[in-house]
């Protein structure tokens, strides 16, 4: 199958949460819907509503104070980003916004006022719906983390056009020129959607076709081609064999179709009976939809288990398999006798060097192998 199987671990720092960059985005999806919808009705004023209904549905980190580890984990892009709160959602929505544009001349009927809410929450679903963490659509009757993988959680290519947009949008003096320059950047990041699609489905192709041509066996159902940081050109795919993962990268700009994959090993015989039986644990199982690794790490760490999900960073040239970092990853004691409560332990990643790692990053999306 593989060689011999790859060390790797999760370097530990001081904490370093990672900031919600993709609120932007959120922001300006939802002003610039908000805007295509209300533009007759509330003006300018669409573009406000339209920031905050955007980034309200993440609003559910505000219960974290209240919530353990593992509730924390289940909760965010749960119930809040269902089917159903779309709908109550808008609901509860609508009679606000008509209250507070009453006097509007005219004002906006119910109806036109519960659609605008719909399409600005369900739109900030849609997208995080494109991304690998995964969106429980089905809450709280499923726990399932739906995600289509063909946009990283930022990119800029997507995001300026919004933003543009809607800049534009507050500026401009004639309401048809506002609506126009709105429009064109909803039509241009949407277009820059199906773009990835395309872009998905070709590499899948070939990482399929490499991985057949190599005789690697993959489990049914247990592959993943996701977008990586930044960017929709680069493509990584990571797939379940025996024992272990695999992953490997292709560009759109490589010179050809080979693929290079490295195997990183379960090793889940490192983890004891009672933490495979912990909720703890089994949280993370799910989290991670079953794509997780026990990683070679320091000993004072307990045994590191990393979601595979999420691109790892290689920090320099050539930086063997041992050094990646990985955006999640938990620590768990390496014994523990039956019946012990295990916590659920995140281990902050150590993106100290993410300088370097996007310099090679950009390398790696322009072709150059030697980079990753």
């Amino acid at each position: 199958m593989a060689k011999a199987p790859l060390r790797i671990h999760c370097p530990v720092a001081s904490r370093h949460p990672t900031p919600p960059m993709d609120s932007l985005t959120q922001a300006a999806l939802g002003a610039a819907v908000a805007h295509a919808c209300w533009h007759r009705t509330l003006g300018r004023p669409a573009l406000l509503w339209g920031v905050a209904l955007g980034t309200l549905p993440d609003l559910d980190i505000l219960v974290f104070p209240w919530l353990d580890p593992v509730g924390r984990l289940v909760w965010h892009r749960g119930v809040s980003h269902s089917l159903w709160a779309m709908v109550l959602g808008a609901l509860a929505l609508a009679p606000l916004i008509r209250w507070v544009h009453r006097r509007a001349p005219p004002p906006p009927t119910f109806r036109e006022a519960f659609t605008g809410a719909w399409l600005i929450y369900s739109s900030h679903v849609l997208i995080d719906v494109f991304t690998v963490y995964g969106t429980q659509l089905l809450a709280p009757f499923s726990r399932h983390g739906f995600g289509l993988n063909n946009l990283f959680i930022i990119d800029p290519l997507y995001t300026l056009p919004l933003v543009l947009g809607i800049l534009l949008a507050a500026v401009l003096r004639t309401p048809r020129a506002r609506y126009l320059v709105n429009v064109c950047g909803l039509a241009l990041s949407t277009a820059y959607v199906a773009w990835s699609f395309v872009a998905q489905a070709r590499a899948a192709t070939i990482f399929a076709a490499e991985l057949a041509r190599k005789g690697h066996a993959v489990a049914p159902g247990r592959a993943i081609t996701s977008a990586t940081p930044l960017n929709t050109v680069l493509w990584r795919h990571l797939a379940e064999v025996e024992g272990g993962f695999l992953i490997g990268y292709w560009s759109w700009l490589d010179a050809d179709t080979r693929v290079r994959f490295d195997y990183v090993p379960r090793a889940a015989e490192r983890l004891p009976p009672a933490v495979r039986e912990s909720r703890a644990f089994a949280t993370v199982a799910w989290f991670s939809q079953d794509y997780w690794a026990v990683l070679d790490g320091p000993g004072e760490d307990g045994l590191p288990v990393a979601d595979l999900r999420f691109s790892e960073m290689r920090t320099g040239t050539g930086t063997p398999p041992d050094e990646w970092t990985w955006p999640f990853a938990w620590s768990f004691p390496a014994a523990a006798p039956a019946g012990t409560e295990i916590p659920l332990i995140q281990i902050p990643a150590d993106f100290s060097s993410r300088g370097a790692g996007f310099d090679d990053v950009w390398r790696r999306i322009q072709g150059d192998r030697t980079a990753w």
